[in-house]
């Protein structure tokens, strides 16, 4: 299977620097409509034969845009691929959450927003829907369009690394960041991992 992963383009608020997670919806920049561009634009030689997409808007008009270029792609929006529930933190400016995430008693991976979800909830979230994936796509070439905090957990499932910060920030990915992968079905299909390219920024420049 050849796995082609992207997250969705700027959106104001990411520009705003403000939290937008599962249940916060804002709609692409103009610049964020030219990211989705020229990452459709590089993408138009694949040979995409499925595309799931996170239902959130940002993500969906994103993948819209790629899709121009692969019209007979089986499309499907997935909700497995949503951005993290960060419960009563939503909307919240990124410098406040921070402090927050500071001052907490639990780990890293277990912070938990009120009415919200931890790192390790989203990766059993993320994590199921790729095995899945894997189990269903030997031979197929399959794009993906998801968010940055539900990405940058999904790499570490993908890789087999601990849910730590600087694992976190390390695999995060910014605005449509592609990662490229070859994977081989087997019983430990992360040891077949071939990387192509990882959060490259290449088709921006």
């Amino acid at each position: 299977m050849k796995v082609i992963i992207a997250r969705h383009a700027e959106t104001s608020e990411n520009v705003k620097e403000i939290n937008i997670g599962r249940d916060v919806d804002p709609l692409l920049t103009d610049i964020g409509k030219q990211q989705a561009k020229k990452l459709a634009d590089f993408l138009k030689k694949e040979d995409i034969h499925f595309v799931y997409i996170s239902p959130q808007k940002r993500a969906v008009h994103t993948a819209q845009e790629v899709l121009k270029h692969h019209p007979g792609a089986k499309v499907a929006e997935i909700a497995h691929l949503k951005e993290q529930n960060l419960g009563i933190y939503e909307s919240l400016p990124k410098h406040e959450w921070k402090k927050i995430k500071a001052k907490a008693s639990e780990p890293f991976h277990l912070f938990k927003p009120p009415k919200g979800e931890n790192y390790v909830e989203l990766k059993a979230r993320v994590g199921a829907f790729f095995d899945n994936l894997v189990s269903r796509h030997e031979h197929d070439t399959v794009f993906l369009v998801s968010h940055g905090s539900a990405l940058g957990i999904l790499y570490l499932h993908i890789f087999d690394k601990e849910i730590t910060e600087e694992n976190y920030k390390m695999y995060r990915p910014e605005n449509t960041a592609i990662t490229i992968l070859e994977i081989f079905k087997s019983a430990d299909w992360r040891k077949t991992v071939k990387v192509h390219t990882l959060n490259s920024l290449e088709h921006l420049h």
